[in-house]
Protein backbone atom coordinates (compact mmCIF):
# COMPACT_ATOMS: atom_id res chain seq x y z
CA UNK A 1 0.00 0.00 0.00
CA UNK A 2 1.58 3.24 -1.13
CA UNK A 3 1.17 6.18 1.23
CA UNK A 4 1.71 9.80 0.12
CA UNK A 5 4.63 11.49 1.76
CA UNK A 6 3.09 14.93 2.20
CA UNK A 7 3.61 15.71 5.93
CA UNK A 8 0.46 17.81 6.12
CA UNK A 9 -1.56 14.79 5.05
CA UNK A 10 0.37 12.21 7.09
CA UNK A 11 -0.06 14.12 10.35
CA UNK A 12 -3.80 13.33 10.66
CA UNK A 13 -3.04 9.71 9.73
CA UNK A 14 -0.51 9.51 12.55
CA UNK A 15 -3.10 11.00 14.89
CA UNK A 16 -5.59 8.33 13.83
CA UNK A 17 -3.09 5.51 14.37
CA UNK A 18 -2.19 6.83 17.82
CA UNK A 19 -5.88 7.09 18.72
CA UNK A 20 -6.09 3.28 18.36
CA UNK A 21 -4.05 2.78 21.55
CA UNK A 22 -6.94 1.00 23.37
CA UNK A 23 -6.52 -1.99 21.02
CA UNK A 24 -2.97 -2.99 22.06
CA UNK A 25 -3.87 -2.26 25.70
CA UNK A 26 -6.89 -4.57 25.35
CA UNK A 27 -4.74 -7.27 23.74
CA UNK A 28 -2.01 -7.00 26.41
CA UNK A 29 -4.49 -7.36 29.28
CA UNK A 30 -6.18 -10.36 27.63
CA UNK A 31 -2.78 -11.99 27.14
CA UNK A 32 -2.03 -11.36 30.83
CA UNK A 33 -5.29 -13.02 31.85
CA UNK A 34 -4.41 -16.04 29.70
CA UNK A 35 -1.09 -16.39 31.50
CA UNK A 36 -2.57 -15.77 34.95
CA UNK A 37 -5.34 -18.33 34.58
CA UNK A 38 -2.77 -20.94 33.51
CA UNK A 39 -4.24 -21.75 30.12
CA UNK A 40 -1.19 -20.47 28.22
CA UNK A 41 1.07 -22.71 30.32
CA UNK A 42 -1.36 -25.61 29.92
CA UNK A 43 -1.16 -25.22 26.13
CA UNK A 44 2.63 -25.18 26.35
CA UNK A 45 3.06 -21.69 24.84
CA UNK A 46 6.54 -20.20 25.47
CA UNK A 47 6.81 -16.61 26.79
CA UNK A 48 8.48 -15.27 23.67
CA UNK A 49 5.34 -16.15 21.68
CA UNK A 50 3.56 -13.23 23.43
CA UNK A 51 6.04 -10.78 21.91
CA UNK A 52 5.55 -12.27 18.45
CA UNK A 53 1.78 -12.19 18.94
CA UNK A 54 1.89 -8.50 19.91
CA UNK A 55 4.03 -7.63 16.87
CA UNK A 56 1.69 -9.47 14.52
CA UNK A 57 -1.31 -7.88 16.26
CA UNK A 58 0.12 -4.39 15.66
CA UNK A 59 0.96 -5.16 12.03
CA UNK A 60 -2.46 -6.68 11.33
CA UNK A 61 -4.52 -3.89 12.83
CA UNK A 62 -2.23 -1.13 11.55
CA UNK A 63 -2.93 -2.48 8.07
CA UNK A 64 -6.66 -2.45 8.87
CA UNK A 65 -6.37 1.15 10.08
CA UNK A 66 -4.51 2.22 6.91
CA UNK A 67 -7.15 0.57 4.74
CA UNK A 68 -9.85 2.38 6.72
CA UNK A 69 -8.11 5.72 6.31
CA UNK A 70 -7.02 5.29 2.68
CA UNK A 71 -9.90 7.30 1.04
CA UNK A 72 -8.83 10.37 3.00
CA UNK A 73 -5.30 10.05 1.66
CA UNK A 74 -6.59 9.77 -1.91
CA UNK A 75 -8.64 12.99 -1.85
CA UNK A 76 -5.79 15.34 -2.77
CA UNK A 77 -6.12 17.34 0.43
CA UNK A 78 -6.61 16.41 4.05
CA UNK A 79 -10.27 15.52 4.63
CA UNK A 80 -11.16 17.06 1.28
CA UNK A 81 -13.22 14.11 0.03
CA UNK A 82 -15.76 13.88 2.80
CA UNK A 83 -18.33 12.23 0.56
CA UNK A 84 -16.04 9.24 -0.06
CA UNK A 85 -14.08 9.49 3.16
CA UNK A 86 -15.41 10.86 6.43
CA UNK A 87 -19.03 9.84 5.86
CA UNK A 88 -18.16 6.22 5.11
CA UNK A 89 -15.25 6.00 7.55
CA UNK A 90 -17.17 4.07 10.28
CA UNK A 91 -18.40 1.48 7.75
CA UNK A 92 -14.87 1.02 6.39
CA UNK A 93 -13.60 0.67 9.96
CA UNK A 94 -16.16 -2.07 10.64
CA UNK A 95 -15.11 -3.99 7.54
CA UNK A 96 -11.39 -3.46 8.02
CA UNK A 97 -11.26 -4.41 11.70
CA UNK A 98 -13.60 -7.37 11.15
CA UNK A 99 -11.27 -8.68 8.43
CA UNK A 100 -8.23 -7.93 10.57
CA UNK A 101 -9.83 -9.64 13.57
CA UNK A 102 -10.77 -12.67 11.48
CA UNK A 103 -7.26 -13.03 10.08
CA UNK A 104 -5.67 -12.61 13.49
CA UNK A 105 -8.17 -14.98 15.11
CA UNK A 106 -7.35 -17.65 12.54
CA UNK A 107 -3.64 -17.14 13.25
CA UNK A 108 -4.12 -17.51 17.02
CA UNK A 109 -6.28 -20.58 16.65
CA UNK A 110 -3.76 -22.21 14.32
CA UNK A 111 -0.89 -21.26 16.65
CA UNK A 112 -2.56 -22.70 19.75
CA UNK A 113 -3.74 -25.92 18.11
CA UNK A 114 -0.41 -26.48 16.37
CA UNK A 115 1.56 -25.88 19.55
CA UNK A 116 -0.77 -28.17 21.53
CA UNK A 117 -0.30 -30.89 18.94
CA UNK A 118 3.47 -30.43 18.95
CA UNK A 119 3.72 -30.61 22.73
CA UNK A 120 1.32 -33.52 23.05
CA UNK A 121 -1.44 -31.58 24.85
CA UNK A 122 -4.80 -33.22 24.27
CA UNK A 123 -7.82 -30.89 23.91
CA UNK A 124 -11.29 -32.31 24.13
CA UNK A 125 -14.06 -31.16 21.83
CA UNK A 126 -15.57 -29.04 24.61
CA UNK A 127 -12.21 -27.39 25.36
CA UNK A 128 -11.65 -26.69 21.67
CA UNK A 129 -15.14 -25.18 21.41
CA UNK A 130 -14.51 -22.75 24.28
CA UNK A 131 -11.14 -21.83 22.77
CA UNK A 132 -12.67 -21.08 19.36
CA UNK A 133 -15.61 -19.10 20.83
CA UNK A 134 -13.42 -16.96 23.12
CA UNK A 135 -10.84 -16.20 20.39
CA UNK A 136 -13.37 -15.23 17.74
CA UNK A 137 -15.64 -13.32 20.13
CA UNK A 138 -12.69 -11.10 21.01
CA UNK A 139 -11.36 -10.92 17.44
CA UNK A 140 -14.61 -10.60 15.49
CA UNK A 141 -16.84 -8.73 17.97
CA UNK A 142 -14.97 -6.81 20.65
CA UNK A 143 -11.98 -5.60 18.58
CA UNK A 144 -14.12 -4.37 15.60
CA UNK A 145 -16.52 -2.68 18.06
CA UNK A 146 -13.59 -0.85 19.65
CA UNK A 147 -12.19 0.04 16.23
CA UNK A 148 -15.49 1.52 15.06
CA UNK A 149 -16.00 3.46 18.32
CA UNK A 150 -12.46 4.87 18.12
CA UNK A 151 -12.97 5.80 14.46
CA UNK A 152 -16.28 7.54 15.20
CA UNK A 153 -14.66 9.53 17.99
CA UNK A 154 -11.69 10.39 15.78
CA UNK A 155 -14.04 11.62 13.01
CA UNK A 156 -15.87 13.81 15.52
CA UNK A 157 -12.60 15.34 16.69
CA UNK A 158 -11.43 16.04 13.14
CA UNK A 159 -14.72 17.67 12.13
CA UNK A 160 -14.50 19.78 15.25
CA UNK A 161 -10.99 21.10 14.58
CA UNK A 162 -11.72 21.87 10.92
CA UNK A 163 -14.26 24.76 10.90
CA UNK A 164 -14.79 24.43 7.14
CA UNK A 165 -16.71 21.26 7.88
CA UNK A 166 -19.13 22.95 10.29
CA UNK A 167 -22.18 22.16 8.17
CA UNK A 168 -21.42 19.39 5.70
CA UNK A 169 -24.20 18.63 3.24
CA UNK A 170 -22.60 15.32 2.21
CA UNK A 171 -23.27 13.98 5.70
CA UNK A 172 -26.94 13.70 4.76
CA UNK A 173 -26.13 10.65 2.64
CA UNK A 174 -27.45 7.25 3.66
CA UNK A 175 -24.99 5.27 5.73
CA UNK A 176 -25.47 1.55 6.49
CA UNK A 177 -24.32 2.21 10.06
CA UNK A 178 -27.03 4.81 10.75
CA UNK A 179 -29.34 2.25 12.32
CA UNK A 180 -26.54 1.26 14.72
CA UNK A 181 -24.93 4.62 15.44
CA UNK A 182 -27.88 6.87 16.27
CA UNK A 183 -28.08 8.03 19.87
CA UNK A 184 -31.07 5.84 20.78
CA UNK A 185 -29.66 2.57 19.39
CA UNK A 186 -26.06 3.04 20.50
CA UNK A 187 -26.59 2.17 24.22
CA UNK A 188 -28.45 -1.01 23.28
CA UNK A 189 -25.64 -1.95 20.91
CA UNK A 190 -23.08 -1.52 23.71
CA UNK A 191 -25.28 -3.63 25.99
CA UNK A 192 -25.56 -6.34 23.34
CA UNK A 193 -21.79 -6.50 22.68
CA UNK A 194 -20.48 -6.16 26.21
CA UNK A 195 -23.40 -7.41 28.29
CA UNK A 196 -25.88 -9.80 26.77
CA UNK A 197 -23.54 -11.78 24.48
CA UNK A 198 -20.68 -12.25 27.03
CA UNK A 199 -23.15 -13.22 29.74
CA UNK A 200 -24.80 -15.72 27.43
CA UNK A 201 -21.39 -17.12 26.49
CA UNK A 202 -20.42 -17.42 30.16
CA UNK A 203 -23.61 -19.41 30.76
CA UNK A 204 -22.72 -21.54 27.75
CA UNK A 205 -19.20 -22.07 29.12
CA UNK A 206 -20.65 -23.09 32.50
CA UNK A 207 -22.80 -25.66 30.72
CA UNK A 208 -19.77 -26.96 28.81
CA UNK A 209 -17.76 -27.18 32.06
CA UNK A 210 -20.53 -29.28 33.59
CA UNK A 211 -20.32 -31.61 30.59
CA UNK A 212 -16.52 -31.91 30.72
CA UNK A 213 -15.32 -35.14 32.38
CA UNK A 214 -11.70 -34.27 33.21
CA UNK A 215 -10.51 -31.87 35.89
CA UNK A 216 -7.97 -30.26 33.53
CA UNK A 217 -10.76 -29.68 31.01
CA UNK A 218 -13.02 -28.05 33.63
CA UNK A 219 -10.14 -25.82 34.72
CA UNK A 220 -9.37 -24.86 31.11
CA UNK A 221 -13.02 -23.98 30.34
CA UNK A 222 -13.24 -21.95 33.57
CA UNK A 223 -10.08 -20.10 32.56
CA UNK A 224 -11.57 -19.25 29.18
CA UNK A 225 -14.70 -18.03 30.96
CA UNK A 226 -12.53 -15.81 33.15
CA UNK A 227 -10.85 -14.44 30.01
CA UNK A 228 -14.24 -13.80 28.45
CA UNK A 229 -15.38 -11.95 31.58
CA UNK A 230 -12.35 -9.63 31.62
CA UNK A 231 -12.55 -9.07 27.85
CA UNK A 232 -16.21 -7.98 28.07
CA UNK A 233 -15.56 -5.82 31.12
CA UNK A 234 -12.55 -4.10 29.56
CA UNK A 235 -14.28 -3.57 26.22
CA UNK A 236 -17.35 -2.10 27.94
CA UNK A 237 -15.14 0.36 29.88
CA UNK A 238 -13.42 1.51 26.69
CA UNK A 239 -16.69 1.76 24.72
CA UNK A 240 -18.52 3.73 27.42
CA UNK A 241 -15.52 6.04 27.81
CA UNK A 242 -15.34 6.69 24.04
CA UNK A 243 -19.09 7.18 23.63
CA UNK A 244 -19.24 9.51 26.62
CA UNK A 245 -16.44 11.67 25.23
CA UNK A 246 -18.07 11.72 21.79
CA UNK A 247 -21.49 12.65 23.17
CA UNK A 248 -19.90 15.36 25.29
CA UNK A 249 -18.36 16.96 22.19
CA UNK A 250 -21.64 16.73 20.26
CA UNK A 251 -23.85 18.07 23.06
CA UNK A 252 -21.37 20.89 23.67
CA UNK A 253 -21.84 22.01 20.06
CA UNK A 254 -25.62 21.84 20.47
CA UNK A 255 -25.38 23.99 23.61
CA UNK A 256 -23.29 26.50 21.64
CA UNK A 257 -26.04 26.62 19.00
CA UNK A 258 -28.71 27.23 21.64
CA UNK A 259 -26.52 29.95 23.13
CA UNK A 260 -26.30 31.59 19.68
CA UNK A 261 -30.11 31.55 19.49
CA UNK A 262 -30.47 32.93 23.01
CA UNK A 263 -27.97 35.74 22.41
CA UNK A 264 -29.32 36.60 18.96
CA UNK A 265 -25.96 35.72 17.37
CA UNK A 266 -27.58 34.40 14.21
CA UNK A 267 -24.41 34.49 12.10
CA UNK A 268 -22.88 31.77 14.30
CA UNK A 269 -22.79 28.14 13.21
CA UNK A 270 -22.04 24.90 14.99
CA UNK A 271 -20.07 21.90 13.77
CA UNK A 272 -22.13 18.97 12.51
CA UNK A 273 -20.02 16.25 14.10
CA UNK A 274 -22.03 13.11 13.37
CA UNK A 275 -24.27 11.79 10.63
CA UNK A 276 -26.89 10.37 12.99
CA UNK A 277 -29.96 11.91 14.63
CA UNK A 278 -27.78 14.27 16.69
CA UNK A 279 -26.15 15.41 13.46
CA UNK A 280 -29.60 16.12 12.02
CA UNK A 281 -30.39 18.15 15.13
CA UNK A 282 -27.18 20.16 14.72
CA UNK A 283 -27.97 20.71 11.04
CA UNK A 284 -31.46 21.83 12.01
CA UNK A 285 -29.97 24.36 14.44
CA UNK A 286 -27.72 25.69 11.67
CA UNK A 287 -30.73 25.94 9.37
CA UNK A 288 -32.63 27.87 12.03
CA UNK A 289 -29.66 30.20 12.60
CA UNK A 290 -29.30 30.73 8.85
CA UNK A 291 -33.00 31.49 8.47
CA UNK A 292 -32.96 33.93 11.38
CA UNK A 293 -29.87 35.61 9.97
CA UNK A 294 -31.60 36.01 6.60
CA UNK A 295 -34.68 37.37 8.38
CA UNK A 296 -32.55 39.92 10.24
CA UNK A 297 -30.89 40.95 6.98
CA UNK A 298 -34.31 41.17 5.35
CA UNK A 299 -35.57 43.30 8.24
CA UNK A 300 -32.66 45.66 7.64
CA UNK A 301 -33.46 45.77 3.94
CA UNK A 302 -37.13 46.34 4.67
CA UNK A 303 -36.27 49.15 7.05
CA UNK A 304 -34.14 50.80 4.35
CA UNK A 305 -36.89 50.26 1.76
CA UNK A 306 -39.48 51.69 4.15
CA UNK A 307 -37.29 54.73 4.68
CA UNK A 308 -36.95 55.19 0.92
CA UNK A 309 -40.69 54.78 0.39
CA UNK A 310 -41.36 57.19 3.23
CA UNK A 311 -39.27 59.72 1.29
CA UNK A 312 -41.77 59.43 -1.58
CA UNK A 313 -44.61 60.66 0.61
CA UNK A 314 -45.39 64.22 -0.56
CA UNK A 315 -45.70 67.28 1.59
CA UNK A 316 -49.18 68.73 1.63
CA UNK A 317 -49.18 71.92 -0.51
CA UNK A 318 -49.95 75.08 1.41
CA UNK A 319 -49.69 77.57 -1.46
CA UNK A 320 -52.87 76.66 -3.34
CA UNK A 321 -55.18 79.62 -2.77
CA UNK A 322 -58.54 78.57 -1.36
CA UNK A 323 -57.70 74.85 -0.97
CA UNK A 324 -56.66 72.64 1.95
CA UNK A 325 -55.13 69.16 1.66
CA UNK A 326 -54.76 66.27 4.12
CA UNK A 327 -53.55 62.68 3.79
CA UNK A 328 -52.63 59.50 5.68
CA UNK A 329 -50.94 56.27 4.63
CA UNK A 330 -50.53 53.09 6.73
CA UNK A 331 -48.79 50.12 5.10
CA UNK A 332 -49.61 46.60 6.29
CA UNK A 333 -45.94 45.59 5.87
CA UNK A 334 -42.85 47.77 6.18
CA UNK A 335 -43.39 48.73 2.56
CA UNK A 336 -46.67 48.71 0.69
CA UNK A 337 -48.41 49.00 -2.63
CA UNK A 338 -50.54 52.09 -1.92
CA UNK A 339 -49.43 55.37 -3.41
CA UNK A 340 -50.66 58.93 -3.24
CA UNK A 341 -49.18 62.14 -4.53
CA UNK A 342 -49.93 65.78 -5.18
CA UNK A 343 -47.76 67.05 -8.03
CA UNK A 344 -47.49 70.72 -8.82
CA UNK A 345 -47.37 71.39 -12.57
CA UNK A 346 -45.35 74.22 -14.14
CA UNK A 347 -48.59 76.15 -14.89
CA UNK A 348 -49.65 76.13 -11.22
CA UNK A 349 -52.20 73.33 -11.53
CA UNK A 350 -51.92 70.05 -9.59
CA UNK A 351 -52.17 66.36 -10.29
CA UNK A 352 -53.92 64.55 -7.44
CA UNK A 353 -53.09 60.82 -7.59
CA UNK A 354 -54.10 57.79 -5.51
CA UNK A 355 -53.10 54.30 -6.74
CA UNK A 356 -53.23 50.76 -5.41
CA UNK A 357 -50.82 48.16 -6.78
CA UNK A 358 -52.09 44.57 -6.70
CA UNK A 359 -50.12 42.68 -4.05
CA UNK A 360 -48.05 43.71 -1.05
CA UNK A 361 -44.45 43.98 0.04
CA UNK A 362 -41.38 44.44 -2.15
CA UNK A 363 -42.94 43.82 -5.62
CA UNK A 364 -45.73 46.29 -4.99
CA UNK A 365 -43.30 48.85 -3.51
CA UNK A 366 -41.07 48.64 -6.62
CA UNK A 367 -44.10 49.35 -8.83
CA UNK A 368 -44.98 52.31 -6.59
CA UNK A 369 -41.46 53.71 -7.02
CA UNK A 370 -41.71 53.25 -10.80
CA UNK A 371 -45.11 54.96 -10.91
CA UNK A 372 -43.83 57.85 -8.79
CA UNK A 373 -40.86 58.38 -11.12
CA UNK A 374 -42.97 58.30 -14.29
CA UNK A 375 -45.55 60.75 -12.94
CA UNK A 376 -42.96 63.29 -11.84
CA UNK A 377 -41.03 63.10 -15.12
CA UNK A 378 -44.22 63.56 -17.13
CA UNK A 379 -45.28 66.46 -14.93
CA UNK A 380 -41.92 68.21 -15.36
CA UNK A 381 -42.31 67.88 -19.14
CA UNK A 382 -45.86 69.33 -19.00
CA UNK A 383 -47.27 66.26 -20.78
CA UNK A 384 -51.03 66.67 -21.17
CA UNK A 385 -53.22 64.86 -18.67
CA UNK A 386 -54.67 62.29 -21.12
CA UNK A 387 -51.35 61.49 -22.79
CA UNK A 388 -49.64 61.00 -19.42
CA UNK A 389 -52.14 58.27 -18.51
CA UNK A 390 -51.63 56.54 -21.88
CA UNK A 391 -47.84 56.57 -21.42
CA UNK A 392 -48.05 55.18 -17.88
CA UNK A 393 -50.43 52.40 -18.94
CA UNK A 394 -48.19 51.27 -21.82
CA UNK A 395 -45.15 51.26 -19.56
CA UNK A 396 -46.92 49.22 -16.88
CA UNK A 397 -48.15 46.71 -19.48
CA UNK A 398 -44.52 46.06 -20.41
CA UNK A 399 -43.19 45.80 -16.84
CA UNK A 400 -45.94 44.16 -14.78
CA UNK A 401 -46.02 40.34 -14.81
CA UNK A 402 -48.03 37.44 -13.37
CA UNK A 403 -51.37 39.18 -13.74
CA UNK A 404 -50.42 42.23 -11.67
CA UNK A 405 -52.16 45.54 -12.28
CA UNK A 406 -52.60 49.02 -10.81
CA UNK A 407 -55.87 50.74 -9.95
CA UNK A 408 -55.57 54.52 -10.11
CA UNK A 409 -57.59 57.64 -9.54
CA UNK A 410 -56.01 60.73 -11.04
CA UNK A 411 -57.35 64.24 -11.10
CA UNK A 412 -56.09 67.54 -12.45
CA UNK A 413 -57.09 70.28 -10.04
CA UNK A 414 -57.46 73.67 -11.71
CA UNK A 415 -57.72 76.23 -8.90
CA UNK A 416 -58.13 79.21 -11.24
CA UNK A 417 -61.42 77.84 -12.62
CA UNK A 418 -62.34 75.79 -9.53
CA UNK A 419 -62.74 72.70 -11.66
CA UNK A 420 -61.22 69.25 -11.82
CA UNK A 421 -60.54 66.82 -14.65
CA UNK A 422 -60.53 63.22 -13.45
CA UNK A 423 -60.45 59.61 -14.49
CA UNK A 424 -60.85 56.41 -12.53
CA UNK A 425 -58.94 53.33 -13.79
CA UNK A 426 -60.54 50.50 -11.84
CA UNK A 427 -60.09 52.25 -8.48
CA UNK A 428 -62.62 52.27 -5.63
CA UNK A 429 -64.89 55.28 -6.22
CA UNK A 430 -63.73 58.49 -4.52
CA UNK A 431 -66.43 60.48 -2.75
CA UNK A 432 -67.23 64.09 -3.69
CA UNK A 433 -69.06 65.70 -0.79
CA UNK A 434 -71.02 68.84 -1.73
CA UNK A 435 -74.23 70.67 -0.95
CA UNK A 436 -75.99 68.22 -3.28
CA UNK A 437 -74.88 65.26 -1.15
CA UNK A 438 -72.17 62.67 -1.63
CA UNK A 439 -71.36 61.64 -5.21
CA UNK A 440 -69.34 58.53 -6.09
CA UNK A 441 -66.83 59.02 -8.92
CA UNK A 442 -67.18 55.57 -10.43
CA UNK A 443 -64.45 53.78 -12.39
CA UNK A 444 -64.80 54.44 -16.10
CA UNK A 445 -61.81 52.45 -17.46
CA UNK A 446 -60.06 49.17 -16.56
CA UNK A 447 -57.01 49.12 -14.26
CA UNK A 448 -53.62 50.08 -15.67
CA UNK A 449 -51.18 47.43 -16.89
CA UNK A 450 -53.85 45.08 -18.27
CA UNK A 451 -54.53 46.26 -21.83
CA UNK A 452 -51.92 48.28 -23.70
CA UNK A 453 -54.30 49.95 -26.18
CA UNK A 454 -57.23 51.44 -24.31
CA UNK A 455 -59.15 54.72 -24.42
CA UNK A 456 -59.35 56.64 -21.16
CA UNK A 457 -62.47 58.67 -20.45
CA UNK A 458 -61.63 61.99 -18.77
CA UNK A 459 -64.48 63.78 -17.01
CA UNK A 460 -64.84 67.26 -15.59
CA UNK A 461 -66.48 68.40 -12.41
CA UNK A 462 -66.90 71.84 -10.88
CA UNK A 463 -65.66 72.43 -7.34
CA UNK A 464 -67.98 74.68 -5.35
CA UNK A 465 -67.06 76.41 -2.11
CA UNK A 466 -67.13 73.94 0.77
CA UNK A 467 -66.89 70.89 -1.50
CA UNK A 468 -64.66 68.03 -0.35
CA UNK A 469 -63.06 65.24 -2.35
CA UNK A 470 -62.31 62.10 -0.39
CA UNK A 471 -60.04 59.56 -2.17
CA UNK A 472 -59.05 56.26 -0.52
CA UNK A 473 -57.89 52.71 -1.26
CA UNK A 474 -59.80 49.47 -0.77
CA UNK A 475 -58.02 48.88 2.54
CA UNK A 476 -60.59 51.27 4.02
CA UNK A 477 -63.80 49.63 2.85
CA UNK A 478 -62.45 46.06 3.07
CA UNK A 479 -61.40 46.32 6.73
CA UNK A 480 -63.14 43.44 8.52
CA UNK A 481 -64.73 43.58 11.92
CA UNK A 482 -63.17 41.87 14.94
CA UNK A 483 -65.14 38.71 14.26
CA UNK A 484 -63.87 38.63 10.67
CA UNK A 485 -67.27 38.18 9.06
CA UNK A 486 -68.21 41.70 7.90
CA UNK A 487 -66.42 44.49 6.03
CA UNK A 488 -66.53 48.18 6.86
CA UNK A 489 -68.00 48.88 3.42
CA UNK A 490 -68.89 52.00 1.46
CA UNK A 491 -72.17 52.57 3.28
CA UNK A 492 -70.44 52.98 6.66
CA UNK A 493 -67.82 55.22 5.04
CA UNK A 494 -70.52 57.52 3.59
CA UNK A 495 -72.34 57.57 6.92
CA UNK A 496 -69.10 58.47 8.71
CA UNK A 497 -68.43 61.28 6.19
CA UNK A 498 -71.86 62.75 6.80
CA UNK A 499 -71.33 62.59 10.55
CA UNK A 500 -67.95 64.30 10.09
CA UNK A 501 -69.22 67.14 7.91
CA UNK A 502 -68.59 69.73 10.63
CA UNK A 503 -65.05 68.49 11.37
CA UNK A 504 -62.01 70.21 9.96
CA UNK A 505 -60.52 68.56 6.89
CA UNK A 506 -57.16 68.00 8.62
CA UNK A 507 -58.92 65.82 11.21
CA UNK A 508 -60.57 63.48 8.70
CA UNK A 509 -57.74 61.03 7.75
CA UNK A 510 -56.72 60.24 11.31
CA UNK A 511 -60.35 60.26 12.44
CA UNK A 512 -61.30 57.65 9.82
CA UNK A 513 -58.27 55.50 10.66
CA UNK A 514 -59.31 55.54 14.33
CA UNK A 515 -62.83 54.52 13.30
CA UNK A 516 -61.41 51.62 11.27
CA UNK A 517 -59.36 50.47 14.24
CA UNK A 518 -62.44 50.66 16.46
CA UNK A 519 -64.35 48.57 13.93
CA UNK A 520 -61.73 45.93 13.14
CA UNK A 521 -59.17 46.07 15.95
CA UNK A 522 -55.88 44.55 14.83
CA UNK A 523 -57.47 42.46 12.08
CA UNK A 524 -56.40 44.82 9.28
CA UNK A 525 -54.59 42.93 6.49
CA UNK A 526 -54.20 45.58 3.79
CA UNK A 527 -52.63 48.97 3.22
CA UNK A 528 -54.78 51.99 4.02
CA UNK A 529 -54.39 55.31 2.18
CA UNK A 530 -56.57 58.39 2.50
CA UNK A 531 -56.18 61.65 0.54
CA UNK A 532 -58.65 64.50 0.65
CA UNK A 533 -58.89 68.16 -0.23
CA UNK A 534 -61.46 70.89 0.35
CA UNK A 535 -62.31 74.18 -1.30
CA UNK A 536 -62.61 76.66 1.48
CA UNK A 537 -66.03 78.15 2.16
CA UNK A 538 -66.63 81.72 1.12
Amino acid sequence: MSVPSNPSRLRPLATYLLSLWPLPVFFTIIQGVMWLNGNSAFLGLPYWVSDVDMLLFLLCFSAAALWTYRPLLDTGQTFGGLEAGMVKLPLRALRAFAVGGGVYGMYLLFLVLANASATGVELSGLMTTTLIVSIFFCALVLVPALGVAITLHYGIQQRLVHPQYADIEQMKQWNPLHSFTDSTTRPWLVFLITGFVPTSLLAFFAYLASMETTLEGKHFIAGQGLLLFFAGLLASLFLVWLLTRSLKLVTHQLSIGLHHLHQGHFSGRIAVLTDDDLGELARGLNTALRGLQEREELKGSLAAAAEIQHGLVPQMPRDVPGYTFAALEQSYFSVGGDYYDIICLPDGRHWVVVADVAGKGYPAALTVANLHAMLHVLAEQSVPFERAILHINRSLCRTLTHGRFVTLFMAKLQPESHSMLWLNAGHVPPLLQSARGIERLQANTPPLGVLEEIAFEVQRVEIAAGDRLFVYTDGVTETQNKQGGEMFGTARLIEWLRDSEDKKLLELPQGLFSRLHEFGGDSRDDDVTILCFEREKL
